[in-house]
């Protein structure tokens, strides 16, 4: 499991005259409810930049800021460190000017955040600085002000999605083969226009990087692809060789595709890439004459024949948008690897999602540990290319589950996302396909199945691509807040009135 903390700085004003409702009591008081907000942000994972923590010279015992002067100290701090956004404690009266003037300075997204005390005034201090934000409006952070009162789950929630934006927009993205595979227009993208509110770079380079270097590991490290193998089957991996589409030939080029691809991802450790895609078909799949499948596989797994290594959400095709969708869903979820894939069916009670030979091996058993996801995994002969290993399995149940699809309508963008529920697709599947569930499309790839409660009617009218994303759990409020400060539309795929209204209205509008 990746250890992706968030980082949050916090801070809290105070009374600027010498006289009133401030005192040494109450400056007490707001270093005492400073150190439970730390000590309940670090307590769930949360790394903390205090800007409060300067030396007491010059402030005569004041704790919290009460001028611009206290502004620079925490501003200081604030430039030498590295944070996705503040939470200001409003826990006495300040004036509203203060705030505002460090909300300038700052430019970053903040949460404004009291709980109800009726002895210490914040209620009046915590609604005149927000409607002064908003009425000032000096930048997008104090219009939005995110205010929470006593609530906090949701500042873990608003946390999860504001660190992630931060991080999307500080990340990269690689393309092996660029984009737009089969003549699939929905896999492009405006790249200016992402790399201006969403990602920092996109980069494309040809695939023959990592078929020439494939063939030099075949040749002067054949030793490198036989420590995987011997890994892969140690941990469980069943190899269905058929001498046509598995061989030991062909599985070693897969096998040396994906080692390159390592290589690769490690000369571009500086540009801080954080999801790929290989575009495979028909280049790789025909022309070098094997599948890439072991890529999607093996790269969003977080240990492989080496030791630990890093997450990379991977899909196919060049697909910008169900990178990106990949790529936030890891970014809200460090800990599991997103799911992709092809829709394969849908009926009322079911959505069947599974990549062309492979997804992450996660899926598998719902587990990072290699032998639980290995074991429930077969290298079995894909039904595409010349040659090559798909890496079938079934998904595993699980109560909750998030899926998403970033999509573009006339330029403009829509986030589609919905929670249900993961069911195991080895029964579900097993029951309504009975003797056909080895013959049916995804039959021999990595699949996952899940319930969102609809119709399939509406999820097909409205879906905005033939590929999906997922992740483990419910992170449908957390994608809701990344979508506001990102300025994506959203859909609910978990809502048939909402796929019935955005259907009827993009027909009736044409955008």
């Amino acid at each position: 499991m990746e250890n992706i903390k968030p980082k949050i700085a916090i801070v809290t004003f105070t009374d600027d005259r010498d006289v009133g409702v401030s005192n040494p009591e109450v400056e007490k008081m707001l270093q005492s409810r400073q150190q439970v907000l730390k000590d309940f942000l670090t307590g769930n994972g949360i790394e903390v930049a205090d800007l409060l923590a300067v030396g007491s010279e010059g402030k005569k015992g004041w704790y919290g800021i009460r001028n611009i002067t206290d502004i620079e100290r925490a501003l200081k701090i604030s430039r030498n460190t590295n944070f996705d956004a503040v939470i200001i404690g409003a826990w006495t009266w300040s004036p509203p000017m203060l705030i505002m003037d460090f909300v300038r300075k700052i430019n970053k997204p903040f949460m404004y955040y009291t709980e109800n005390d009726p002895l210490s005034g914040n209620l009046s201090q915590f609604s005149a600085a927000c409607s002064s934000l908003m009425e000032w409006g000096v930048n997008r952070y104090a219009l939005l002000n995110e205010r929470n009162f006593g609530n906090k789950d949701d500042m873990l929630k608003w946390i999860r999605a504001v660190s992630a934006i931060s991080r999307m927009r500080e990340s990269a993205m690689l393309l092996w083969g660029g984009t737009y595979a089969v003549k699939m227009e929905q896999l492009q993208d405006d790249v200016p226009r992402l790399k201006s509110f969403l990602i920092r770079d996109i980069i494309s380079e040809d695939q023959y990087i990592l078929v020439n270097r494939a063939e030099k590991i075949i040749k002067s490290s054949p030793g490198r692809i036989k420590d995987f193998i011997r890994w892969t089957v140690k941990n469980g991996l069943k190899i269905n060789y058929d001498n046509k589409m598995v061989s030991e030939e062909s599985l070693s080029k897969q096998i040396a595709l994906l080692l390159a691809a390592r290589d690769r991802l490690n000369e571009y450790s500086s540009e801080n890439i954080c999801g790929v895609s290989i575009k495979c078909q028909p280049e790789i799949y025909f022309e070098y004459g094997v599948d890439a499948c072991t890529l999607p596989a093996f790269l969003p797994f977080p240990v492989n024949e080496e030791g630990k290594q890093k997450v990379y959400p991977t899909v196919c095709e060049g697909d910008i948008k169900g990178l990106l969708t990949s790529m936030i869903l890891h970014n809200l979820n460090p800990g599991v690897p997103p799911a992709f894939g092809d829709l394969v069916s849908t009926e009322d009670d079911h959505i069947e999602f599974a990549n062309c030979g492979a997804g992450s091996l996660f899926w598998a058993a719902n587990s990072n540990n290699a032998p639980e996801a290995l074991e429930n995994t077969v290298a079995m002969p894909n039904i595409h290319g010349c040659s090559g290993a798909s890496f079938s399995y079934c998904g595993k149940s699980y109560p909750e589950i998030t899926v998403a699809r970033l999509t573009r309508i006339k330029g403009r963008y829509y986030l589609q996302y919905g929670k249900g529920r993961e069911l195991d697709t080895k029964q579900f599947l097993g029951r309504k396909l009975g003797k056909d569930f080895d013959r049916h499309l995804g039959s021999a790839w990595g699949k996952v199945t899940v319930d969102l409660g609809i119709k399939a009617e509406n999820f097909v009218k409205a879906i905005g691509a033939n590929h999906l994303s997922a992740t483990l759990g419910d992170f449908t409020a957390e994608l809701e807040i990344f979508c506001r400060y990102a300025e994506i539309e959203t859909v609910r795929l978990d809502s048939d009135t909402e796929l019935e209204k955005f259907y009827k209205n993009i027909r009736k509008t044409g955008s």
